[in-house]
C-alpha cells in the first residue's frame, strides 16, 4: 500500500510538472505574439508584394519591411491610442497605402490574420487569401505632389510645382531619393482620358490632398484614375527590400 501511495503521489507531480511545462510554453508564445503585434503595429512590418505596378523597384514576391512610426499611423495593440509621427509623407518616397477600392475586411479574418502571419512568417495570409485578386489591403506607390501642389504629367513622366515655388520642377529633382520608372506604352488610339493616360492637365491638390503613382505607368492605378489620397490612406513608408535575397536593398 505503501508503495502504490508513493507510485500515485510520483504520477501526480510528475503531470503537475508537465501541466506547468505546457501552461508555460503556452505563456511564452502568447509573450512573443503580443510582442509580434507590438512591433508590427508600432514600428515594424512585413509585407509581401505580388503586383507588376511597382517595377521596377520591386519585383512581384518582394517581401519588404515598413513602418508606421514616422507618419504617426503607429496604433498600439489594445490601446485606444497610437504613437505619434514627427513628418509627413515626402517627394518620391515609397509608402504603403490603402487604395480606394478595398474593402472593408471581417473582423474574424482581421484577427486571424495577425495569427496566420506570425506562424507562416509572413509568407501566407488570411486576408489575401479570402479577397479577389484585384482587391488589395494595400499596395504601395510614390509620392510625388504633396498638399497646395500642382501637378501635370508628360509622356508617364510628373512635373510639380510646389505651392512657395513659381516654376515646374520633374518629379526627379524634387525627390530626395533616385528611382526608375518603367513604361510598356500604350494601345494606339489610347485617349488621354484613359486610364493609365501618358498625358494629365494641371491639377491642384488640397490640403489634405496626395498625389501617388505607380513605377510602372502603363499598368499601376494610381491618382491618375483615383485621384489624389488622403493623409490617412498612407500608412507606413518603405524601408528596405529584404526578400528573395537578391533583391535585398534599401528604398
Amino acid at each position: 500500500m505503501a508503495k502504490g501511495g508513493f507510485s500515485r503521489y510520483q504520477s501526480y507531480t510528475v503531470q503537475k510538472r508537465r501541466r506547468e511545462r505546457f501552461f508555460g510554453v503556452l505563456l511564452l508564445l502568447f509573450l512573443i505574439y503580443l510582442g509580434y503585434l507590438v512591433l508590427t503595429a508600432s514600428f515594424l512590418k512585413s509585407v509581401r508584394y505580388e503586383s507588376k505596378t511597382m517595377q521596377p523597384t520591386l519585383q512581384p514576391g518582394t517581401s519588404v519591411l515598413v513602418s508606421p512610426l514616422p507618419l504617426g499611423q503607429a496604433h498600439l495593440p489594445f490601446l485606444p491610442f497610437g504613437l505619434p509621427g514627427w513628418r509627413g509623407p515626402q517627394r518620391g518616397e515609397l509608402v504603403l497605402i490603402v487604395p480606394p477600392y478595398r474593402q472593408e475586411t471581417a473582423p474574424w479574418v482581421a484577427i486571424g490574420d495577425d495569427l496566420v502571419r506570425f506562424f507562416t512568417l509572413n509568407f501566407v495570409s488570411l486576408d489575401a487569401a479570402t479577397r479577389s485578386k484585384w482587391d488589395g489591403a494595400y499596395t504601395f506607390r510614390r509620392v510625388i505632389g504633396l498638399p497646395g501642389d500642382t501637378v501635370r504629367i508628360d509622356n508617364f513622366t510628373a512635373s510639380v510645382k510646389p505651392k512657395t515655388e513659381a516654376y515646374f520642377l520633374s518629379e526627379y529633382e524634387l525627390s530626395k531619393k533616385p528611382y526608375s520608372l518603367t513604361d510598356e506604352g500604350l494601345p494606339n488610339g489610347w485617349r488621354t482620358t484613359f486610364p493609365f493616360g501618358q498625358t494629365l492637365t494641371e491639377i491642384v491638390l488640397g490640403p489634405d490632398e496626395y498625389f501617388v503613382m505607380a513605377d510602372h505607368r502603363s499598368m499601376g492605378g494610381d491618382s491618375r484614375t483615383w485621384g489624389p489620397v488622403k493623409r490617412s490612406a498612407i500608412q507606413a513608408t518603405a524601408l528596405l527590400k529584404y526578400w528573395p535575397p537578391q533583391e535585398f536593398g534599401g528604398l
